[in-house]
């Protein structure tokens, strides 16, 4: 579209003229979701940390809202098994954004 900077539009007004919808949500899942696939392929500490329980008890009060939780497909032994296979997992990752 060749819209310059000194134009002074604004980027709703350019993705109008592109016919291009941007949710910035969308676009934050799908990139945790990218995310979280790498660290389940391999072996290394951050994925020991996303599987590893605390000890003791939580305290009083509303339910800790973890990172998984707003990608979670199913339960993580199913979600860890899709992110095996990268096709699959990407598929996956552009089937639940639409």
């Amino acid at each position: 579209m060749k819209v310059k900077w000194m134009d002074k539009e604004t980027n709703a007004e350019v993705l109008n003229l592109i016919k291009e919808k941007k949710c910035l949500l969308s676009e934050i899942r799908k990139r945790k979701r990218r995310w979280i696939g790498d660290i389940l392929r391999h072996e290394n500490m951050l994925r020991t940390v996303l599987e590893g329980r605390m000890k003791g008890k939580r305290p009083r009060g509303r339910k800790i809202i973890k990172m998984l939780d707003d990608i979670m497909n199913g339960t993580y032994s199913q979600m860890k098994r899709r992110a095996e296979d990268r096709e699959e997992w990407w598929r996956d990752v552009m089937r639940n954004l639409l």
